[in-house]
């Protein structure tokens, strides 16, 4: 590409303004350079003695991997290093073979000595540049005031729906119970219908055998009598019978679950809890499959967890590990809290036992999360158990049997 120096620099926004006379003589400490494509021009961190301008082709401006701004023909980089020596800010590499007018310091304060203009014209663009600056402050100032009120937002949403949780956790908890109850009290009654309706079946037959003493209308009245004893019978047996009703459990949906996955799932959930309590989470996680229900084993999970986190004081730290232990997949959940008296430690399952009787009252209700845990995981074919010393902190283990296929 042939071109004339002087013609470059009446398109370049700094030597704008300049008499021919002006550039003519810039133009005589103007070096042509040329750069291959990906070559470097200016590293990070160099240092710099002098200004380009692009002739032809086409430069990025990055800062490692992350690329900055690109410029092309008449554009200038390295424009600072006219006034001071400090260190490179960003480097420059060339994007097409590049044809560049490299101007010195030391050529430039020779000139701006005799051009004043010159001088000014630095300025403008220095100036312009700092306005910019200042423009890309104050958005990044309103950006960051949005992302706090955003987070705030998030914070605020997120302790609701952990309150949210806790009730359907109590609400749940008293459906299981009331459920219990509802049990206990129909096999109660079921009991109590079935004696009595045998003795009048039973009184009836006896009444039957003795049929000479009877009439037809009073005979006629005791098959009516038999006929609805028999059908009471029948809609005990088939609705009220307490046996009936506990085996109709419910049918869980069973699939071969990753339990890397869950687990996953559920630190990345409270990791940013973890972070803001400046816990430490030591993880040592394999790939164990089992046969279990997701959203079972979700909760039980997420329970313990959420328990470990809790009750761990600040610095401390979270132990969670999925192995396998033989045929059975085993999660560990450790935490560095209180601990568990020893003779309380039998009631942490407890459906009826409340957390806090069996801490000082100082410490959280942690609520009704570890009832549900035992009841997932035995409605899950699992074990889980609990390990603690007080003072020491608590270890919780479930297992479950590995999938076999």
């Amino acid at each position: 590409m042939e071109y004339d120096k002087i013609d470059v620099l009446k398109e370049v926004e700094i030597f704008k303004g300049l008499d021919d006379e002006a550039l003519e003589q810039i133009s005589e400490f103007l070096e042509e350079v040329e750069i291959k494509r990906q070559h470097g021009i200016i590293k990070k961190g160099g240092s710099g003695d002098a200004m380009y301008i692009i002739v032809d082709g086409q430069v990025r401006i990055h800062d490692g991997n992350h690329v900055l701004s690109r410029l092309s023909n008449f554009d200038v980089f390295g424009e600072y290093a006219l006034i001071d020596d400090a260190d490179r800010s960003a480097s420059v590499t060339a994007e097409k073979n590049t044809k560049l007018l490299k101007l010195y310091r030391k050529d430039f304060e020779k000139l701006i000595s005799r051009h004043v203009y010159l001088t000014q014209a630095i300025l403008k663009v220095l100036i312009q540049r700092i306005r910019y600056m200042n423009e890309l402050e104050e958005k990044l100032a309103k950006s960051y005031i949005k992302i706090q009120k955003q987070k705030k937002e998030i914070e605020e949403q997120n302790e609701n729906i952990k309150q949210q949780k806790q009730k359907f956790e109590e609400q749940n908890f008293e459906l299981l119970n009331i459920n219990e109850e509802k049990n206990h009290l129909i096999g109660v009654i079921v009991h109590g219908l079935k004696n009595p309706l045998s003795s009048s079946l039973c009184m009836v037959d006896m009444m039957q055998g003795d049929g000479a003493s009877l009439n037809e209308d009073q005979l006629h009245y005791l098959d009516i009598i038999k006929k609805s004893l028999h059908r009471m019978n029948k809609m005990i047996n088939e609705v009220l019978d307490v046996n009936v009703i506990e085996s109709k459990v419910l049918q869980l949906k069973i699939n071969k679950i990753n339990l890397r996955n869950i687990i996953g799932e559920i630190l990345d959930n409270h990791r940013l809890t973890i972070e803001q309590r400046s816990l430490e989470l030591i993880e040592e996680i394999e790939d164990v499959h089992a046969d279990l229900n997701e959203v079972y084993i979700l909760q039980v999970v997420d329970n313990l967890l959420s328990n470990a986190i809790k009750f761990t004081p600040s610095k401390k730290k979270i132990h969670v590990k999925l192995n396998k232990a033989g045929k059975k997949a085993r999660i560990m959940i450790k935490d560095e809290g209180v601990g568990i008296p020893k003779d309380k430690l039998s009631q942490v399952f407890n459906m009826y036992q409340r957390k806090r009787s069996l801490l000082s009252q100082d410490e959280p209700d942690p609520g009704l999360g570890l009832a549900i845990v035992k009841k997932y995981v035995k409605a899950m074919s699992g074990t889980v158990w609990c390990e603690s010393q007080e003072g020491d902190g608590a270890t919780f283990y479930v297992e479950f049997p590995v999938s076999s296929n």
